[in-house]
């Protein structure tokens, strides 16, 4: 989970730039529109591993009878 976090900082912060640098008429639009998509992928890929992470945990639970 900790690295899916760490995935989305990079993502936002490479999409920051490359609005800037859309703005400053260095990137094209397209830049621009990969990185939104690979801020959006990296939100999913976080979703996912807190999901899994939970549904682990329970498994766990029940394998073991008690909560963790």
């Amino acid at each position: 989970i900790g690295l899916a976090g760490e995935a989305v900082s990079a993502a936002r912060e490479d999409l920051r730039v490359q609005t800037e640098r859309y703005r400053a008429g260095i990137a094209t639009s397209l830049d621009r529109l990969t990185s939104e998509f690979a801020v959006t992928q990296a939100e999913l890929s976080l979703v996912a591993a807190r999901y899994n992470y939970q549904v682990t945990r329970a498994t766990l639970e029940a394998l073991v009878g008690r909560t963790l």
